[in-house]
């Protein structure tokens, strides 16, 4: 009888600590994964440099989100101004292709001192314009982030 209780027991135990471990993992996972992720993007053309930070957020029940777009506009004149806006933008998909649409640039007239004909001298539409598409392959790369590609060519790393 004693031995058949302890047998019993191990097995309770075993099922326990996967149950646990289950739970565990799974209760991470839900933790670490969160609807927002990183860029740092730094641009140069004829017209200056920009430095920029864009922080997408977004809902993926919804298909609609925000980037947060960041940073500095240095010139030839070596003038830094200010850039800061917000994008407010729905998505389609079509497998890893998602066309994403601007609906609304939220500018921060105190923060944000570049004109738009010059950003968009350096940016896609996308951001600068409203009702302007953008379209990226998105490559899921593992838990950490999104590799963000036009065609086959990588655009920038996108970290949560």
């Amino acid at each position: 009888m004693t031995r058949c209780k302890k047998v019993l027991l191990i097995v309770l135990c075993f099922i326990s600590g996967f149950i646990l471990f289950i739970a565990y993992h799974y209760s991470k996972e839900q933790i670490a994964y969160n609807e927002k992720c990183t860029a740092n993007w730094v641009i140069f053309n004829d017209q200056g440099q920009a430095n920029l930070t864009l922080d997408f957020m977004y809902n993926k029940n919804q298909k609609t989100g925000t980037v947060a777009l960041s940073g500095t506009w240095k010139q030839n004149t070596k003038v830094y101004k200010a850039i800061r806006r917000d994008i407010e933008y729905t998505w389609s998909e079509n497998y890893n292709t998602l066309h994403l649409i601007s609906n609304k640039i939220n500018k921060f007239d105190i923060i944000d001192q570049v004109e738009d004909d010059k950003l968009a001298l350096l940016l896609p539409d996308f951001y600068v314009f409203s009702g302007k598409i953008i379209s990226y392959n998105i490559q899921k790369q593992r838990n950490h982030g999104f590799l963000f590609n036009i065609s086959n060519r990588a655009i920038m790393y996108c970290a949560r």
